[in-house]
């Protein structure tokens, strides 16, 4: 990994300016960073740049507020850019800097933590970073569904088990519990069936008051049609309704269906 080299110190009283001065929409951009650790310019757009009259604006509207972000020492962008479905052409990587982080924690007293030197991440743990990002912009789309919690790593662990994120959604009349597993097709199936255990074990345990349907997004109909396999041929899983496996643009239509298991 490339280290990065630590920036000049934000001293505790221009963050504390920097936090006065800050808008409603900038502070939510930092914590979403805080959250989620990585964020494309695209899904911060999606998250936080609604109100503008077309896509084009929102665009124009973000690409300013991040610059502003980086000018402060706030946040950073990857050295790299991403592209694709969950990125599109050319698109910024952002997480917080340490002085973003302190920012958010003045109120707790973390805001005079030490520097810490910055690592480069791999572009694998960045891409399933990114692609718990895009599930949580997704899921805060879903319009007449309201994302009520959105637990990531580690808040959303359960002792050694560690979904990459916990959900409660809502609409209006019903609450649904949800752990989210992101496959990208880099694990074998074998250890799939291996966590798929693990959920069994806990659900077994009685710890959750509500069991959360665990949904397995999968990149298609081929990976799921395997690990749908998978699951119904184990001998050794036996809730095996507890798991359900769907693809990224089946997410909207099980979330509406609710977490019933």
């Amino acid at each position: 990994m490339n280290e990065e080299p630590i920036q000049r110190r934000l001293s505790r009283r221009k963050l504390e300016h920097m936090a006065e001065a800050s808008s409603a929409r900038d502070l939510a951009v930092l914590i979403t960073l805080g959250d989620c650790r990585f964020a494309t310019t695209s899904q911060l757009t999606r998250l936080h740049f609604t109100e503008n009259a077309n896509p084009a604006a929102a665009t124009r509207a973000a690409n300013r507020a991040l610059a502003k972000l980086q000018e402060d020492k706030l946040i950073s962008s990857l050295t790299r850019r991403v592209g694709g479905v969950r990125g599109g052409s050319g698109d910024f990587v952002w997480s917080l800097t340490s002085g973003g982080s302190r920012l958010l924690n003045l109120d707790t007293g973390e805001g005079d933590e030490p520097r810490r030197r910055r690592f480069d991440p791999s572009p694998r743990f960045v891409e399933h970073t990114l692609a718990v990002t895009e599930l949580f912009v997704q899921l805060s789309a879903i319009s007449g569904v309201a994302l009520t919690t959105a637990h990531f790593e580690p808040l959303c662990w359960r002792g050694s088990l560690k979904p990459d994120m916990f959900a409660v959604t809502s609409d209006g009349e019903y609450e649904d519990h949800w752990f989210f597993e992101i496959d990208l097709n880099t694990e074998a199936p074998c250890r799939i069936l291996q966590k798929c255990e693990q959920y069994e074990e806990y659900y077994r345990s009685g710890a959750e008051q509500v069991f959360p349907l665990v949904v397995w997004i999968v990149p298609d109909a081929k990976r799921q049609a395997s690990i749908r396999e998978q699951i119904a041929q184990s001998k050794t899983l036996k809730h095996k309704n507890i798991f359900m496996i769907i693809t990224p643009d089946e997410l909207e239509g099980r979330v509406r269906k609710g977490a019933v298991i």
